[in-house]
């Protein structure tokens, strides 16, 4: 069966269609926003890391690949979408490490650079998403942020 162009385009637009209908605007584990380059070719279905605990505090989390979004980009975009939540910077393993966490501490979006220099505006590798029960004092979250995780 020969497809005529125009088939051809309604058959790419309707799965095109389809695709963006699929793609969920809040991250179903925290109920809070995506920012718009987590959805790729094939959508932008979370990654589901394995539960864990962390100073008595059990972890859920989830993260997705961002797509074509500079670090600052995406750290302005979510901090225009996070009201009441405060912002933490690290620098680990080459990689820009900035958090969002919440007042009581139960709820921490990061966002992780491409490798680069430290203050080198990276395009933005990943955005992961937290729950932490009970919530974590503000020094534990960013002792994990900058790769020190200190207990109290």
């Amino acid at each position: 069966m020969k497809l005529s162009r125009k088939h051809a385009m309604a058959i790419v637009l309707g799965f095109s269609t389809v695709a963006a209908a699929a793609t969920p605007a809040m991250d179903p584990l925290t109920g809070l926003p995506l920012l718009p380059g987590t959805s790729g070719p094939l959508g932008n279905a979370p990654t589901r890391m394995p539960d864990a605990q962390i100073c008595k505090s059990n972890v859920q989390a989830e993260y997705y690949p961002v797509f074509n979004s500079k670090v600052s980009v995406t750290l302005n975009w979510y901090a225009s979408r996070l009201a009441g939540f405060h912002k933490t910077h690290g620098f680990a393993d080459g990689r820009s490490q900035d958090a969002f966490y919440s007042a009581d501490g139960a709820t921490v979006v990061s966002v992780t650079g491409e490798r680069g220099r430290n203050g080198e505006d990276t395009e933005t590798y990943a955005v992961s998403y937290t729950r932490f029960q009970p919530g974590l004092p503000a020094k534990t979250i960013i002792g994990i942020n900058q790769h020190n995780v200190v207990c109290n």
